[in-house]
């Protein structure tokens, strides 16, 4: 994104010829840390502001220690739980247990947890 309140992720599928799926947003304003999951197509025209599309997942929880839940927008049904693996910790890489709902995009859960790893490593 050419300008951005807060940090952004987008989401992409397909190898070489990649489409963009979706974009992860950590929330402006909010208590609690919660970042939000957009997918394209998804109503709303633009990505910012009034215009920006409701977000098709929320995921909240205690991201310092890698403990969070993935949940649709809709309904809040948990889709997915990340928590970082205490036993196995390396300083070049990081282990994660990872449950997805049955019918949840596996892949999709793994982006997230990808970028959100990324953004907590950089703070």
């Amino acid at each position: 994104k050419l300008i951005a309140a807060t940090p952004t992720y987008d989401i992409y599928r397909g190898g070489m010829n990649a489409e963009k799926i979706g974009w992860i947003e950590k929330k402006l304003i909010a208590l609690t840390d919660t970042f939000d999951v957009y997918m394209e197509g998804k109503g709303g025209f633009g990505v910012t502001g009034l215009f920006k599309p409701d977000p098709a997942y929320r995921i909240s929880g205690d991201f310092l220690d890698r403990n969070f839940v993935m949940k649709t927008g809709e309904t809040g049904e948990v889709v997915a739980k990340v928590q970082m693996d205490g036993w196995i910790q390396f300083d070049a890489f990081n282990h994660y247990q990872v449950q997805v709902a049955p019918g949840m995009d596996a892949c999709l859960v793994l982006a997230v947890t990808a970028a959100i790893d990324e953004e907590v490593d950089e703070e």
